[in-house]
């Protein structure tokens, strides 16, 4: 009883906090770390443990699903610089810097024990970044970037999480052969077990007329996957990943599946999340009162090793930004100096820091175990709560504002596709069947950033060809997003902007 109190009190406080950070246009993932911080005074705080093998399990597979099925193939074939540099190079140098560190601050820790922190502190979250962008008003081109960037890296870190954990364990060196294979072999394992899983799931949704077991298969596909990949030692991450873009690109995907999926997931991320920071919360609540005497020292080293990844992030993004300039790549970013600022601020460490910190057994080293979860917590002060409530401010500074270009040429192509399939259908309606839906498509396109639901007043008037028609010229738009979506190249974002609306048109057409 006292485990279930305290997840319904997680719950219920992640609720209380979202509509909080939405009233005060504050980032919800800090206001969850400052309420994590802050539960470290309350007293006799019920104590909440989840086996350590099971954290990642629990957490990771439906954030990573929530976060993946919002981009496309097109969209990471153009974006697999951004792959290769932030989500493996960047993470590997960060790691190989916070080591350093951690040997030199920790010296009780071992390099065994340093590798598993520094790769617990090196991938920065995008469930945080995502929440944080869109009330401070980051560029689409710069989120899409991130969140690129968010999909890939926890592989990296929690390769070389493990590989380190093994070592300390069982007391032996780091064989740096060994892990450059276990790499190998988890990324090209994952990514066949992830295109096999997310064909065989879109065969399944395309033949299943139930709406409602279609999101259920979406549930229960993340966790199988995951398990499954783990269990051959392949990476569970980025097997979630593929499965997920596979099953979002392959299957034939209605307007209800989109639009009910959109919500569902929305809830899961952000419960979960919030259930993730509580749990830190509490442990950090009981590692400090091991940790004792050392509580200043291990504050100190997290401050320490935050402003370092920071840094490290900037220096690679610098150096990232003038190889996009050099190539001359225009649907990338950082493009300039002022990207540069805002990518590396927007670096926020969180879920994946706090589910690897969490799973570090407590038989592993003392210093380790003792010191970690308030070192996390301190990094994510550091690097989440200290940018996300000076990023707006930061912001106004740099003048990165965004224009609706995408959206406008995405409506536009849409309107077009709609205009040809009612050109297409005029020979088999009646004269003034067409005109009536031309002046809906009209009335509808030049308003359809103001206009989320279709008025049914024409229906008295209209006929049901006349229905049919409409729905069919809305489908048609909508088969030309759904192709823009996959090109190389396309702005996702922008693109399920516009397709959002013509969903909600659609069901609404239908009744």
């Amino acid at each position: 009883m006292t485990i279930l109190i305290a997840l319904t009190t997680l719950t219920l406080a992640t609720v209380v906090v979202v509509a909080i950070g939405d009233r005060l246009g504050l980032p919800w993932p800090v206001l969850l770390v400052l309420l994590a911080a802050g539960g470290l005074a309350v007293p006799q705080i019920p104590d909440l443990t989840v086996p350590p093998e099971l954290i990642l399990p629990i957490f990771l597979p439906p954030l990573l699903w929530a976060l993946a099925r919002r981009t496309s193939w097109g969209a990471i074939k153009s974006q697999l610089s951004t792959i290769i540099s932030l989500s493996v190079l960047l993470v590997f140098i960060t790691i190989a810097v916070l080591t350093g560190l951690t040997v030199w601050l920790l010296p009780g820790a071992g390099l065994a024990g340093s590798i598993v922190l520094a790769a617990a502190l090196a991938p920065p979250d995008p469930v945080a970044v995502d929440a944080v962008a869109e009330p401070v008003g980051i560029p689409r081109r710069v989120t899409s970037t991130l969140s690129t960037e968010g999909l890939f890296n926890d592989a990296a870190s929690i390769v070389t999480f493990n590989l380190g954990l093994a070592a300390l364990l069982a007391g032996s060196e780091i064989s740096v052969e060994e892990g450059l294979k276990n790499f190998v072999w988890a990324a090209v394992a994952a990514v066949v077990i992830g295109l096999v899983a997310g064909r065989a799931a879109a065969w399944f949704s395309d033949h299943v007329g139930n709406i409602t077991a279609r999101n259920a298969l979406t549930w229960v596909l993340p966790f199988a996957v995951y398990v499954g990949a783990e269990h051959v030692e392949a990476s569970g991450v980025i097997a979630v990943v593929i499965a997920a873009i596979e099953l979002t690109s392959r299957a034939s995907l209605g307007a209800e599946d989109r639009l009910s999926g959109g919500a569902f997931w929305g809830t899961v991320e952000m419960l979960f999340t919030g259930v993730a920071f509580g749990m830190i919360g509490i442990s950090v609540g009981t590692a400090i009162e091991e940790v004792g005497a050392e509580l200043w020292h291990a504050m100190w080293v997290g401050v320490v090793l935050g402003l370092a990844a920071i840094a490290v992030r900037f220096v690679w993004l610098w150096l990232f930004s003038k190889a996009n300039q050099r190539r001359d790549r225009a649907n990338v970013a950082p493009l300039r100096t002022q990207e540069v600022l805002v990518m590396t601020w927007a670096g926020m460490r969180g879920l994946v820091t706090l589910a690897l910190v969490l799973s570090i057994p407590e038989h592993t080293s003392d210093t380790l175990h003792h010191e970690a979860a308030v070192i996390a917590l301190v990094v994510l002060l550091v690097t989440m709560v200290v940018p996300g409530l000076t990023l707006p401010a930061l912001m106004r500074r740099l003048d990165l504002t965004e224009t609706s270009e995408p959206v406008d040429r995405l409506t536009q192509r849409a309107r077009d596709a709609a205009r040809r399939y009612v050109e297409d259908k005029q020979d088999n309606l009646q004269a003034e069947t067409t005109e009536a839906v031309r002046n809906w498509m009209k009335a509808r396109f030049d308003h359809f950033d103001d206009e989320h639901q279709l008025r049914l007043e024409d229906q008295q008037r209209l006929r049901r060809d006349a229905r049919a028609a409409r729905v069919g010229a809305l489908k048609a738009a909508q088969a030309e997003l759904l192709r823009a979506r996959e090109e190389r190249g396309a702005d996702v974002g922008a693109v399920d902007e516009v397709l959002h609306e013509l969903d909600q048109l659609i069901l609404a057409a239908k009744r």
